[in-house]
């Protein structure tokens, strides 16, 4: 379950509160328990409470749908200024103790540092 308040517009979350089963949306607007999303199908912007939310674990498909690269040297990610490394069965960026683990905490921080919103094509 994802706390509204660790969502920022445009992360993206998982949710099976629709008829297909774990489907991506997109947040729109977010409330104090709640958010409106963006259905893949473009025709609902439904409301989902904080537990029809889950974060998607970040993998290296995703990684590389959001234009990261992977060198030569075994799980090493460099997009622009961000680099993640991969270790023990999970994408980790540390900064003074940060670890991240979900694609909304990744696409936080790549605008916390660049000002940028990370361009993600699920």
């Amino acid at each position: 379950m994802i706390q509204s308040n660790e969502l920022r517009i445009g992360n993206y979350v998982a949710s099976d509160h629709f008829k297909d089963r774990d489907v991506i949306v997109k947040v729109r607007l977010i409330g104090q328990e709640q958010a409106i999303v963006e259905h893949p199908n473009g025709l609902t912007e439904p409301m989902l409470y904080q537990g029809e939310m889950r974060a998607i674990k970040l993998t290296e498909e995703i990684l590389l749908k959001c234009g990261f690269d992977i060198e030569s040297v075994p799980y090493h990610c460099i997009n622009g200024n961000v680099v993640l490394y991969y270790s023990q069965g999970d994408f980790l960026y540390k900064y003074t103790g940060t670890e991240i683990k979900y694609l909304h905490q990744l696409q936080n921080l790549f605008y916390a540092l660049t000002g940028k919103e990370l361009e993600v094509n699920l």
